[in-house]
């Protein structure tokens, strides 16, 4: 009986989410958590709506309640990472970008994520390492190739910054020559 409720109040909570009903999708996960308090499908989602409704640290304390419990679960410290990031825990969230990257290294967004902390922290070894990564991930995304061209040009290494800019120049020219003319190499063909 107790089986069945639990997939009654799972399908009641999936097709909440769906129609974006999250208030009433975060009563049906409290519930959930009640019959399995250590639930992933339960953990994860009442996580996300929380932090969709706002309530980042109560997203995050339910993360990391969830990865003691489950601390293979690479998208759970990817998502705690960037709460922890959107809260200026920074020093908190390295490690868990970390730990999802051990987990899973394709995660993009966390490669990302990690190397903006670190041009943060002007560590520009370890961030263009981390973007090196996104864009082998993301190869048509613009969003890593401009950030490996900054820290190339900060780290004084303007022929990668030019390879870098030529390779975005192939697919994104406007953004291509808006970063020329940023990290002062206006002239490139």
């Amino acid at each position: 009986m107790i089986a069945a409720a639990y997939w009654m109040q799972r399908g009641l909570a999936m097709a909440l989410l769906s129609a974006d009903w999250s208030r009433l999708a975060l009563v049906v996960l409290n519930r959930l958590l009640v019959f399995r308090p250590h639930d992933l499908f339960a953990g994860v989602s009442r996580a996300q709506v929380l932090a969709d409704l706002g309530e980042k640290n109560a997203a995050i304390k339910c993360l990391q309640q969830l990865l003691v419990v489950h601390p293979q679960h690479a998208a759970s410290w990817y998502q705690l990472a960037y709460l922890l990031e959107s809260c200026e825990r920074h020093a908190e969230s390295e490690p868990a970008f970390r730990a999802a990257l051990a987990l899973d290294s394709d995660i993009d967004e966390a490669w990302y994520g990690l190397a903006m902390l670190l041009v943060r922290e002007e560590r520009l070894d370890e961030a263009a390492t981390a973007l090196e990564h996104t864009t082998r991930l993301q190869p048509l995304s613009p969003h890593g190739w401009y950030q490996l061209a900054k820290v190339y040009g900060k780290l004084a290494q303007p022929e990668k910054a030019r390879d870098v800019i030529r390779r975005l120049r192939s697919f994104e020219p406007q953004v291509a020559t808006r970063l020329a003319n940023e990290i002062g190499l206006s002239g490139l063909k």
